[in-house]
């Protein structure tokens, strides 16, 4: 079984190959020797975490793709695609994944008029359909983004599902539905929970440095 320094020097080397980079141009970019990188891709040494996320971001991976066993040609074709590239294929991908959410609320809103549905408000499909974008967005995010990102996408989910169920009781309880505001303020507690885990986390993170 591979160590973990095996791991990460491995795909280091061949990210590094795949780009046509030498270790030296490697080391003047990050401001290291080349006798340091020599030492991570050979494995006799771990970069701290701080420097394989500079790594991943200059060859277009997560963090956990350089710390996991990789094919060789996994590694080839990240390796061979630039940052901007990557970043543009990952920003369509996402788009694509929010357009499917508002062409599936677009169906439903139709299909609601269409079929003249008494028992249910067909625009409210695009209410609803917020909080599903900001669980995809999270998902993206969790996979490729920013760390920084998920805590403002999950506070965007928290208060537009509150949103959406407040809007969906104000229609489905005539006269009084508009009374139940004080669903809303649960987005406060929501929101200092939230913001309170992310900083534990992060806190916690920092300290097993």
């Amino acid at each position: 079984m591979k160590t973990l320094e095996e791991i990460v020097a491995r795909n280091l080397a061949e990210l590094r190959k795949a780009k046509g980079l030498t270790q030296l141009e490697v080391a003047e970019h990050f401001n290291y020797t080349d006798k340091s990188v020599s030492k991570w891709e050979h494995g006799d040494a771990l970069p701290d975490v701080k420097t394989l996320q500079s790594f991943a971001d200059f060859y277009g991976v997560t963090l956990d793709y350089l710390t996991h066993d990789q094919s060789d040609e996994s590694l080839y074709e990240k390796g061979r695609l630039s940052p901007q590239d990557l970043r543009a294929n990952r920003i369509v991908l996402t788009s694509l994944a929010v357009l499917l959410v508002y062409s599936v609320a677009t169906v439903i809103c139709v299909s609601a008029y269409v079929m003249e549905n008494v028992f249910w408000t067909g625009w409210l499909a695009f209410v609803w359909a917020i909080p599903v974008m900001f669980i995809v967005l999270l998902s993206c995010n969790r996979k490729w983004g920013k760390r920084n990102w998920a805590m403002y996408l999950s506070l965007g989910f928290a208060w537009s599902l509150l949103l959406a169920v407040y809007m969906e009781l104000m229609i489905d309880i005539p006269n009084s539905g508009f009374n139940l505001w004080f669903i809303l303020l649960l987005g406060i507690p929501v929101t200092v929970a939230i913001v309170l885990a992310f900083r534990l986390k992060d806190f916690q993170r920092k300290s097993k440095k």
